[in-house]
């Protein structure tokens, strides 16, 4: 490859990354720059996610699993300016919080009867009409996806309880529906779309104090098992230190007085930009630490957990078990919709 091909390339993926899309080349040159970029596959130092598509490698690798569906839209949109996403690809696009096991592949929207999907890459959706009021496309940051209403409707469909918390959760957050329109939604579409009771089951559950998917999805897998509904982000007064309280992930309050906290140790809390707060990682883990520390000047059990343990139901329940975690119906489970805010006056382990 000529030097002028290589910088033509290397200028290429500079413009491309910064559109935070991959390269598509197009125009009378396209044919011999996509030989020589699929060499380059070849070699390892370029990578091809999607027929047409390119990457630097070293880039790719650093971009998380939502944001590679992103380019991946991205450069397909330039090879199909008509083309609608949908689904998880569309709320990715929203800026809603989506469970990394769903971004795999890019969702497009198609009109009814058009189908043909590849596996890999690609899922194609039925659900444009234009007479439906879920109809309607939207621009957001140059990607053409269906509605904020019909895209977390959609998400909700085609995805679990405990992923579509994930979703709703996020959506209502960040104001991009409100469940009033998803509501709607499930009503109008009852017998005209499927899996519409997945949306219903999302709403009666949903809480936009949750922080993010991850603590969603394991509220949900804590639901599944039938657990109490947490209360959320409950403040905890700092006794020590001067400041804004601490906050706790989760709250349960049993009928017998006892307070559980429960903080999941998930691994955005560590490398996230906008939750680390400038801070290296381990200022943040000191941090954590310490915030634990405190919620041990009063009288409640504390739970501490991973992720990964709330992919194992029998594994998950033994720890909530080993906690007092009450279940629902059960009598040490305080009424439903009962608030568990403690008093926190009363548990100060040393009073003064």
């Amino acid at each position: 490859m000529s030097r002028a091909v290589e910088a033509m390339i290397a200028e290429q993926f500079r413009r491309a990354a910064e559109e935070r899309s991959c390269y598509v080349p197009l125009g009378d040159d396209a044919a011999r720059v996509r030989r020589a970029l699929s060499r380059r596959v070849a070699g390892g130092s370029v990578v091809s996610p999607a027929r047409g598509l390119f990457a630097d490698a070293g880039e790719w690798d650093d971009l998380r699993p939502g944001e590679r569906s992103l380019w991946i839209a991205r450069g397909l949109e330039a090879l199909h300016p008509d083309w609608v996403f949908c689904g998880p690809t569309a709320a990715l696009a929203y800026g809603i919080d989506v469970s990394d096991d769903l971004v795999g592949r890019v969702h497009v929207a198609t009109a009814p009867g058009r189908h043909g999907s590849n596996p890999r890459t690609l899922v194609r959706h039925p659900v444009l009409d234009g007479r439906d009021p879920l109809g309607g496309v939207v621009d957001v940051d140059g990607l053409r996806v269906t509605s904020p209403g019909q895209t977390v409707f959609d998400c909700l469909r085609w995805t679990d309880f405990p992923r579509g918390l994930g979703v709703i959760d996020s959506a209502l957050r960040q104001g991009v529906t409100c469940a009033d329109e998803l509501a709607a939604l499930a009503q109008t579409y009852a017998t005209r779309r499927r899996n519409v009771e997945r949306v219903l089951a999302a709403l009666d559950w949903a809480d936009p104090r949750s922080e993010n998917g991850g603590e969603s999805i394991a509220r949900g897998r804590m639901l599944l098992l039938g657990y109490v509904r947490p209360e959320l982000q409950v403040e905890v007064p700092r006794v020590v230190e001067d400041g804004r309280p601490y906050r706790a992930d989760y709250c349960w309050v049993r009928a017998d007085g006892l307070v559980i906290l429960g903080e999941l140790d998930g691994r955005a809390k560590y490398v996230e930009e906008e939750l680390m707060g400038g801070r290296s990682i381990d200022e943040v883990l000191s941090d954590e630490n310490i915030r634990g520390s405190r919620f041990t000047l009063y009288d409640v059990s504390l739970m501490r957990f991973g992720f990964g343990v709330t992919e194992h139901p029998a594994e998950f329940a033994r720890v909530l078990d080993e906690y007092g975690v009450p279940r629902r119906g059960t009598p040490l489970a305080l009424p439903d919709g009962a608030p568990m805010i403690p008093d926190w006056d009363s548990l100060r382990r040393n009073p003064r």
